[in-house]
């Protein structure tokens, strides 16, 4: 029973201050992490609309019942120039986090994926350029759908082989950013 009681009373100790050490790190490593997680979502911004100068965040979008998560204005000589929408859509891993860009035309301009929890090898191939170049220059008046063969409709989006939930949560976020810039263009969307 001593014995029972002596391992019990180390194996406490030793979770403890693991526990401690942990809290501490991430206590100290906290605003780091931020600083690099805003850092690397201007940096999206930058790669989906690379002729904007900077961002402003647009504020008065009731983006509640969304996969839209933040929309920003590009700027280029004082002048707005496009949108830039961070759109997490739901894919087979979990959540994939998207950033779309729309210029004042209605047409994509670039998409980048970020953070995902996709499959390694199948899940990952919407990272590619070959799948992401699929949506660049497409118009906001048109209904994208996802596809199993390739089309000539740019509208008609191939789905990444093996890659099917992960494909069509791209094409559904993508979407959802194509709808809310296009209610932004028409007024309705409180801009």
């Amino acid at each position: 029973m001593r014995d029972i009681i002596k391992s019990g009373l180390i194996l406490c100790v030793i979770s403890l201050t693991v526990a401690l050490t942990l809290a501490f790190t991430y206590s100290a490593t906290k605003d780091t992490i931020e600083l690099r997680k805003l850092e690397k979502a201007e940096e999206a911004r930058g790669l989906v609309m690379s002729y904007a100068e900077s961002f402003e965040k647009v504020e008065n979008l009731d983006l509640s019942s969304s996969m839209v998560k933040a929309v920003y204005n590009g700027i280029a000589d004082g002048n707005v120039v496009g949108r830039v929408f961070e759109v997490e859509g739901s894919g087979y891993g979990g959540p994939i986090q998207i950033t779309v860009g729309i210029d004042n035309e209605g047409r994509i301009t670039g998409i980048n994926i970020g953070d995902n929890t996709e499959t390694p090898g199948l899940g990952q191939k919407i990272t590619r350029e070959d799948f992401l170049n699929q949506f660049k220059g497409i118009s906001s008046e048109k209904s994208l759908k996802a596809v199993k063969n390739p089309s000539d409709k740019e509208e008609e989006i191939h789905i990444a082989s093996g890659a099917t939930v992960s494909s069509e949560a791209v094409v559904d976020a993508v979407q959802a950013a194509m709808d809310l810039n296009r209610e932004i263009i028409s007024g309705k969307g409180d801009l």
